[in-house]
Protein backbone atom coordinates (compact mmCIF):
# COMPACT_ATOMS: atom_id res chain seq x y z
CA UNK A 1 0.00 0.00 0.00
CA UNK A 2 2.71 2.38 0.81
CA UNK A 3 4.23 1.71 -2.23
CA UNK A 4 1.27 2.63 -4.46
CA UNK A 5 0.70 5.80 -2.38
CA UNK A 6 4.60 7.12 -3.03
CA UNK A 7 3.97 5.65 -6.57
CA UNK A 8 0.45 7.95 -7.02
CA UNK A 9 2.68 11.07 -5.57
CA UNK A 10 5.19 10.87 -7.66
CA UNK A 11 2.91 10.50 -10.64
CA UNK A 12 0.55 13.54 -9.41
CA UNK A 13 3.72 15.76 -9.42
CA UNK A 14 5.07 14.97 -13.03
CA UNK A 15 1.50 15.63 -14.65
CA UNK A 16 1.12 18.92 -12.13
CA UNK A 17 4.96 19.50 -13.94
CA UNK A 18 3.68 18.62 -17.45
CA UNK A 19 0.37 21.16 -17.39
CA UNK A 20 2.82 23.85 -15.89
CA UNK A 21 5.01 23.51 -18.64
CA UNK A 22 2.25 23.21 -21.11
CA UNK A 23 1.22 26.98 -20.10
CA UNK A 24 -1.85 28.32 -18.77
CA UNK A 25 -3.38 28.76 -22.30
CA UNK A 26 -3.78 24.92 -22.67
CA UNK A 27 -5.96 24.32 -19.54
CA UNK A 28 -7.91 27.37 -19.89
CA UNK A 29 -8.54 26.68 -23.79
CA UNK A 30 -9.27 22.91 -24.50
CA UNK A 31 -8.87 22.22 -28.66
CA UNK A 32 -9.13 19.26 -30.24
CA UNK A 33 -5.61 18.52 -29.75
CA UNK A 34 -5.45 19.35 -26.11
CA UNK A 35 -8.23 17.00 -25.51
CA UNK A 36 -6.13 14.12 -27.72
CA UNK A 37 -2.70 14.81 -24.64
CA UNK A 38 -5.32 15.39 -21.79
CA UNK A 39 -6.81 12.09 -22.36
CA UNK A 40 -3.59 10.47 -23.13
CA UNK A 41 -1.41 11.47 -20.50
CA UNK A 42 -4.65 10.67 -18.04
CA UNK A 43 -4.39 7.10 -19.61
CA UNK A 44 -0.35 6.60 -19.51
CA UNK A 45 -0.33 7.29 -15.86
CA UNK A 46 -3.01 5.39 -14.74
CA UNK A 47 -1.35 2.36 -15.79
CA UNK A 48 1.57 2.58 -13.28
CA UNK A 49 -0.15 3.62 -11.00
CA UNK A 50 -3.20 1.05 -10.93
CA UNK A 51 -0.41 -1.68 -11.76
CA UNK A 52 2.88 -2.26 -10.13
CA UNK A 53 4.34 -4.09 -12.30
CA UNK A 54 4.56 -1.40 -14.82
CA UNK A 55 7.74 0.35 -14.32
CA UNK A 56 7.28 4.17 -12.99
CA UNK A 57 9.74 5.08 -15.49
CA UNK A 58 7.42 4.20 -18.41
CA UNK A 59 4.43 6.49 -17.09
CA UNK A 60 7.34 9.46 -17.03
CA UNK A 61 8.77 8.51 -20.30
CA UNK A 62 5.75 8.85 -22.00
CA UNK A 63 4.47 11.77 -20.27
CA UNK A 64 7.21 13.49 -20.92
CA UNK A 65 7.02 12.49 -25.15
CA UNK A 66 3.32 13.94 -24.99
CA UNK A 67 4.07 17.18 -23.41
CA UNK A 68 7.13 17.61 -26.02
CA UNK A 69 4.76 16.70 -28.68
CA UNK A 70 2.39 19.20 -27.24
CA UNK A 71 5.22 22.25 -26.76
CA UNK A 72 6.12 21.40 -30.73
CA UNK A 73 2.71 21.72 -31.56
CA UNK A 74 1.49 24.57 -30.34
CA UNK A 75 4.85 26.52 -30.79
CA UNK A 76 3.93 25.17 -34.75
CA UNK A 77 0.06 26.81 -34.22
CA UNK A 78 2.02 30.49 -33.32
CA UNK A 79 4.21 29.94 -35.90
CA UNK A 80 1.77 29.27 -38.84
CA UNK A 81 -1.87 30.08 -39.28
CA UNK A 82 -2.43 27.69 -42.10
CA UNK A 83 -1.72 24.93 -39.26
CA UNK A 84 -3.36 26.17 -36.27
CA UNK A 85 -6.56 26.36 -39.21
CA UNK A 86 -5.60 22.68 -39.60
CA UNK A 87 -5.78 21.66 -36.12
CA UNK A 88 -8.65 23.62 -34.35
CA UNK A 89 -10.43 24.74 -37.54
CA UNK A 90 -11.69 28.60 -37.31
CA UNK A 91 -14.40 30.43 -35.42
CA UNK A 92 -18.01 29.90 -37.67
CA UNK A 93 -20.82 33.04 -37.43
CA UNK A 94 -23.79 31.01 -36.55
CA UNK A 95 -26.10 34.33 -36.74
CA UNK A 96 -24.98 37.27 -39.10
CA UNK A 97 -27.06 40.34 -37.89
CA UNK A 98 -29.94 38.49 -36.52
CA UNK A 99 -30.03 35.68 -38.75
CA UNK A 100 -29.15 32.29 -38.58
CA UNK A 101 -26.61 30.86 -40.96
CA UNK A 102 -28.29 27.32 -41.46
CA UNK A 103 -24.89 26.23 -43.99
CA UNK A 104 -22.94 26.89 -40.78
CA UNK A 105 -24.87 25.37 -38.45
CA UNK A 106 -25.46 21.65 -40.95
CA UNK A 107 -21.69 22.14 -41.53
CA UNK A 108 -20.86 22.33 -37.45
CA UNK A 109 -24.04 19.57 -37.24
CA UNK A 110 -25.85 21.87 -34.67
CA UNK A 111 -29.59 21.92 -34.42
CA UNK A 112 -31.85 24.81 -33.98
CA UNK A 113 -32.44 23.64 -30.57
CA UNK A 114 -29.00 23.46 -29.50
CA UNK A 115 -28.38 27.03 -30.78
CA UNK A 116 -31.57 28.42 -28.76
CA UNK A 117 -30.27 26.50 -25.48
CA UNK A 118 -26.63 27.84 -25.70
CA UNK A 119 -28.37 31.29 -26.28
CA UNK A 120 -30.83 31.06 -23.22
CA UNK A 121 -27.93 29.90 -21.17
CA UNK A 122 -26.00 33.26 -21.79
CA UNK A 123 -29.25 34.97 -20.80
CA UNK A 124 -30.40 35.58 -24.50
CA UNK A 125 -34.18 34.25 -24.76
CA UNK A 126 -35.03 36.15 -28.24
CA UNK A 127 -32.98 36.06 -30.94
CA UNK A 128 -33.69 39.65 -31.98
CA UNK A 129 -31.26 40.26 -29.11
CA UNK A 130 -28.94 38.66 -30.85
CA UNK A 131 -26.90 40.45 -33.43
CA UNK A 132 -23.99 37.87 -33.66
CA UNK A 133 -22.91 34.33 -32.36
CA UNK A 134 -19.75 32.83 -33.01
CA UNK A 135 -18.84 29.45 -32.41
CA UNK A 136 -15.40 29.44 -30.78
CA UNK A 137 -12.77 27.21 -31.81
CA UNK A 138 -12.88 26.04 -28.75
CA UNK A 139 -16.11 24.94 -28.59
CA UNK A 140 -17.88 27.94 -26.40
CA UNK A 141 -20.18 30.08 -28.05
CA UNK A 142 -19.33 33.85 -28.06
CA UNK A 143 -22.55 36.39 -28.21
CA UNK A 144 -22.89 40.38 -29.58
CA UNK A 145 -26.36 42.02 -28.53
CA UNK A 146 -28.39 43.78 -30.94
CA UNK A 147 -27.71 47.30 -30.89
CA UNK A 148 -31.17 47.78 -28.93
CA UNK A 149 -30.07 45.12 -26.28
CA UNK A 150 -26.27 46.61 -25.74
CA UNK A 151 -25.09 48.30 -22.66
CA UNK A 152 -24.03 51.12 -25.14
CA UNK A 153 -26.66 51.41 -27.92
CA UNK A 154 -24.86 54.78 -28.99
CA UNK A 155 -22.12 52.44 -30.58
CA UNK A 156 -22.99 51.42 -34.19
CA UNK A 157 -21.62 47.76 -34.88
CA UNK A 158 -21.39 47.69 -38.62
CA UNK A 159 -19.59 44.12 -38.19
CA UNK A 160 -17.57 41.67 -36.29
CA UNK A 161 -13.75 43.03 -36.21
CA UNK A 162 -12.02 41.77 -39.21
CA UNK A 163 -8.32 40.75 -38.20
CA UNK A 164 -5.92 42.62 -40.74
CA UNK A 165 -2.32 41.67 -39.49
CA UNK A 166 -1.15 39.07 -36.87
CA UNK A 167 2.24 38.94 -35.47
CA UNK A 168 3.31 40.66 -38.12
CA UNK A 169 1.62 38.38 -41.25
CA UNK A 170 -1.08 40.09 -43.20
CA UNK A 171 -4.31 38.15 -43.28
CA UNK A 172 -5.00 38.70 -46.81
CA UNK A 173 -8.28 36.93 -46.81
CA UNK A 174 -9.59 39.66 -44.07
CA UNK A 175 -8.46 42.44 -46.64
CA UNK A 176 -9.88 40.48 -50.00
CA UNK A 177 -12.86 40.82 -47.75
CA UNK A 178 -12.85 44.67 -47.28
CA UNK A 179 -11.79 45.15 -50.75
CA UNK A 180 -8.41 45.85 -49.65
CA UNK A 181 -4.72 45.70 -50.66
CA UNK A 182 -1.85 45.95 -49.15
CA UNK A 183 -0.71 49.26 -50.79
CA UNK A 184 -4.04 50.42 -48.23
CA UNK A 185 -2.95 48.54 -45.16
CA UNK A 186 0.93 49.87 -45.57
CA UNK A 187 -0.39 53.31 -45.79
CA UNK A 188 -2.56 52.71 -42.72
CA UNK A 189 0.37 51.42 -40.76
CA UNK A 190 3.05 54.25 -42.13
CA UNK A 191 0.26 56.67 -40.77
CA UNK A 192 0.94 54.73 -37.49
CA UNK A 193 5.37 55.50 -37.53
CA UNK A 194 4.92 51.95 -38.94
CA UNK A 195 7.21 50.99 -41.63
CA UNK A 196 6.65 47.36 -42.17
CA UNK A 197 4.10 44.85 -41.72
CA UNK A 198 6.47 43.12 -39.58
CA UNK A 199 6.40 44.84 -36.58
CA UNK A 200 3.11 45.07 -36.45
CA UNK A 201 1.83 42.84 -33.45
CA UNK A 202 -1.81 43.37 -34.24
CA UNK A 203 -4.05 45.35 -36.86
CA UNK A 204 -7.82 45.17 -36.46
CA UNK A 205 -10.71 46.81 -38.22
CA UNK A 206 -13.24 47.46 -35.30
CA UNK A 207 -17.06 47.13 -35.75
CA UNK A 208 -17.14 50.48 -36.31
CA UNK A 209 -14.72 50.60 -39.18
CA UNK A 210 -11.88 52.36 -36.99
CA UNK A 211 -8.15 50.98 -37.16
CA UNK A 212 -6.21 49.48 -34.20
CA UNK A 213 -2.87 49.08 -34.61
CA UNK A 214 -0.26 47.58 -31.62
CA UNK A 215 3.56 47.57 -32.28
CA UNK A 216 5.78 44.87 -31.86
CA UNK A 217 7.81 45.96 -28.54
CA UNK A 218 11.50 45.18 -29.68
Amino acid sequence: MLVVLIRSIILYIAVLISLRVMGKGEIAEMNSYDLVITLLIADVVSMPMENNNIPMINGIASLTGLVLMQTIISYLSLKSRKFNSFLCGKPSILINKGKIDQKELKKERISIDELLEQLRIQGFFNLKEVQYAILETDGNLSVVPSESHSDSPSVTFKHLPISLIIDGRVIHRSLKSIDKNEDWLLEIIKSNQINNFKDVLICILDECDEIFIQKKKI
